[in-house]
């Protein structure tokens, strides 16, 4: 089934540093590029090179920078129909910084991605979206969607807790969970312990079959279901450019189950491709291809990622 993608499509300004800026510094940069992104972009790159059809909605401004990115993602064989060039706004931009070791800041201007509304429903496939347009038009749209609805909760606003009653699955990472189903609600013995994290997530079910996934960075993902947990480990390796990680874990996620896989078929294979992005400078450029990730499911070990073991376990396509 075809995944649709709602969400933001920015221009990606990224500049590399030795080490990120403290509150009130001044650094000098050591390169800077203009690069394809926002979520719902890079999203959508990640489920098309998973090989699968891809629709995608959101808007642009009618510049320059607008033109470019639906050309760039026509180029990956999605479906931009839905894409609307707005005259009054301009393109979104986000302001990257990465570090030596990986690690980022990111300041996002919205520009025509907080003016997106009026979104088709989606009858059936899979529906992803995240937090970088509005949510009035998210909840509009996944009330009345068909579809499998997959909620990327970032970047975390509390308001959008509004919106869970209608989705299906939710993704989020341990810092969006943090704000979401903050420790003090559970009481202060609460701990960081993989059942604690599973705890949380619960608190935010709003149905019996409904699932959470709790992303963990290098520490994997949690499978979270009202009465079951799974833990999936991630695929070790050495990483270049953290940015757009979560964005490839969504995009794959949506587009392995799709193909009617379940969850837990689908979340390790999704980690291996996020861990397989962060091989590469940038973020929808970063996404791999799916024969990537197979080959580093199912080869030898190699310089960035060294300590791969029971690749066999996981279920590949």
């Amino acid at each position: 089934m075809a995944v649709h993608i709602v969400g933001s499509i920015n221009i990606d300004i990224i500049t590399s540093l030795h080490r990120l800026p403290l509150p009130g510094e001044t650094v000098l940069a050591e390169a800077t590029a203009r690069l394809p992104g926002g979520k719902g972009a890079n999203q959508a790159v990640a489920a098309a090179r998973m090989g699968t059809e891809v629709h995608f909605t959101g808007a642009v401004g009618k510049d320059d920078s607008g033109a470019w990115m639906i050309q760039r993602l026509a180029l990956e064989g999605i479906d931009v129909s839905g894409i609307r060039s707005l005259p009054e706004e301009a393109t979104g931009t986000a302001y990257i910084a990465v570090d030596a070791l990986g690690e980022n800041q990111i300041i996002v201007v919205s520009g025509a991605n907080a003016k997106l509304a009026g979104c088709e429903p989606v009858g059936q496939g899979v529906l992803l979206s995240q937090l970088e347009v509005p949510i009035p038009t998210l909840a509009e749209l996944f009330a009345k969607s068909g579809a499998l609805r997959i909620l990327n909760t970032a970047p975390a606003l509390i308001e959008a807790k509004a919106l869970f009653t209608h989705v299906d699955i939710l993704v989020l990472n341990r810092p969006e969970l943090d704000i979401y189903a903050p420790i003090a609600s559970l009481g202060a013995d609460a701990d960081a312990g993989w059942e604690a994290l599973a705890a949380r997530a619960r608190t935010l079910f709003c149905r019996d079959d409904q699932a959470a996934i709790v992303t963990l960075g290098a520490g994997g993902a949690l499978v979270v279901r009202k009465e079951r947990l799974l833990h999936v480990p991630s695929v070790p390796v050495r990483p270049v450019d953290t940015v757009g990680a979560g964005d490839c874990f969504c995009g794959a996620l949506a587009a392995l189950l799709g193909e009617g896989r379940s969850l837990e078929e689908a979340v390790p294979f999704a980690c291996a491709a996020a861990a397989l992005s962060t091989l590469a400078h940038g973020a929808a450029p970063s996404m791999p291809r799916r024969e990537a990730v197979a080959d580093l499911l199912s080869g030898p070990a190699t310089e960035h990622a060294p300590a791969i073991k029971n690749r066999s376990s996981v279920i590949l396509p």
